[in-house]
């Protein structure tokens, strides 16, 4: 195992997101349905939220989220990163997969009252190696392209925010 611990967040920010997470208004079916998450929701990010609207029923969480990776951009040197969704679940525990629509590599979040729950990412140049990534009121980038799962965990609920992008590049033009 090689452990790292991602940028750990604002304490203001994290506790906001904990909050918006624990009053959202999660859909009646969940978005992907193959996964062991009690809720699992998508927010595509083509529109702002202020696009959305203040009425919109995410709104809060899709502010916060706003703010989260403007300040993470900042903080992480990681200007470049784009995004053109986000994944918010509550109490997922993931048997190994791989996002296969993913781009280019993620940020992870989790938050919570819990223990454990560490996001495991096969490491990419040795399979035989395992990354564990503590997100717990942390911030971090991690290829969901490559096999990853999150570790059983004990406590309360779990909450967790992927911002990823499955949108394919755009060439730089050259010249």
């Amino acid at each position: 195992e090689l452990r790292r611990r991602g940028l750990p967040l604002p304490p203001l920010l994290a506790s906001s997101l904990r909050s918006a997470m624990q009053a959202l208004r999660w859909p009646n079916s969940s978005a992907r349905p193959g996964v062991n998450a009690d809720e699992y929701l998508v927010l595509a990010s083509r529109r702002s939220a202020s696009e959305c609207g203040t009425r919109h029923p995410h709104y809060p969480l899709r502010l916060l989220c706003e703010q989260l990776v403007s300040w993470y951009r900042v903080a992480a040197d990681d200007r470049a990163f784009e995004y053109n969704a986000i994944a918010a679940t509550r109490n997922f525990v993931g048997s190994p997969h791989v996002d296969r629509f993913d781009q280019q590599p993620q940020l992870a979040v989790s938050l919570g009252e819990f223990e454990g729950g560490e996001l495991c990412v096969e490491a990419e140049h040795d399979h035989t190696m395992i990354e564990v990534v503590d997100t717990k009121e942390r911030i971090a980038k991690v290829d969901g392209r490559r096999v990853h799962w999150v570790r059983a965990y004990r406590g309360g609920e779990r909450f967790s925010l992927i911002f990823y992008n499955t949108a394919t590049p755009t060439p730089v033009p050259i010249g």
